[in-house]
């Protein structure tokens, strides 16, 4: 295990461009591995910094930084458009209908026996 910060954070920051890589060509499965390998790297880096007063390059922390604000812009309309996908599917499991006052109301969900 590696344990100066800088190169831990130079393997972040390569993380982030294969990340962006990914994320353009569509690749989730890649997406996916790399967000666990992030999160490990980003584990290891913390306590380092953190406790001794380890001065990162200032370079490579702003380069970290705009990565992750740019793969953030590049997942935004993704995460849009599966929440709305998601919001599709729970309406179509609890449909509502309108009462004789005009109120709506649920008919319950057409998954549960009765």
């Amino acid at each position: 295990m590696n344990a100066d910060p800088r190169a831990l954070l130079a393997e972040f920051v390569q993380s982030l461009r294969e990340e962006s890589a990914a994320l353009v060509r569509g690749d989730a499965e890649l997406v996916a591995a790399l967000a666990t390998r992030k999160n490990d790297l980003l584990q290891r880096l913390a306590p380092l910094v953190n406790h001794d007063g380890t001065r990162l390059p200032r370079a490579l922390v702003e380069e970290a930084r705009d990565l992750n604000d740019r793969n953030a812009l590049l997942l935004a309309p993704r995460l849009i458009a599966t929440r709305a996908r998601l919001d599709a599917l729970r309406r179509a499991a609890q449909p509502t209908v309108y009462g004789a006052d005009g109120r709506a109301q649920s008919i319950g969900s057409p998954f549960t026996r009765t």
